[in-house]
């Protein structure tokens, strides 16, 4: 009896051995590149959008493409924070009260914002590469995008049967200045 229940555990760590985790290191490789890929192409999306100073229709295009490149489904979400000076007033009523000071405020414009002008609903159609279609921006404007993968990969489940362990998504978030006016 002894003998039989050491040959069923033998069997059960070689196929762990053998199949399990090798499928587990593998899922992990392939986590591994989807992320490094839809981190490159959010890099270069918003490294091109703030030295650009807009977001084109083209920019935008491509770099969907890139991210479906990467196997991977992901929730992408554009913020763009547009900043405001305000001059300080002693009263707000008398100009000549200014307090050679003022405060910023940035105002956020995000993902539904910014496809409104990129993709208009109504109006004359304009191609593709029309100024129109741009999404403008200032210099010492904020530009971030933020990924979230929808659902999650097959290494996250694995590590949550394996570790119990939570499932955690695919989360990016890269942004900065915006460098430079459009034309």
């Amino acid at each position: 009896m002894a003998d039989a229940l050491k040959g069923v555990i033998i069997v059960i760590l070689l196929a762990f051995v053998f199949g399990v985790y090798p499928a587990f290191r593998q899922s992990e490789v392939v986590e591994r590149n989807t992320k490094l890929a839809a981190n490159a192409a959010v890099v270069e999306f918003v490294d091109t959008v703030r030295s650009k100073g807009y977001v084109d229709v083209g920019d935008y295009e491509l770099f969907l493409h890139s991210l479906d490149a990467s196997y991977g489904v992901f929730d992408v979400k554009l913020e763009y924070y547009k900043k405001n000076l305000q001059p300080l007033y002693g009263n707000p009523d008398d100009y000549s009260t200014f307090q050679n000071s003022f405060s910023v405020r940035f105002d956020g414009y995000f993902t539904k914002d910014i496809l409104n002008v990129l993709y208009p609903a109504s109006g004359p159609s304009f191609a593709e590469d029309d100024p129109h279609r741009r999404f403008t921006m200032h210099v010492g404007d904020l530009f971030n995008v933020r990924l979230e993968s929808e659902g999650t990969t097959l290494a996250s489940r694995m590590r949550s049967l394996l570790f119990h362990s939570e499932l955690i998504p695919v989360n990016l978030k890269y942004g900065g200045m915006v460098r430079s006016e459009a034309p």
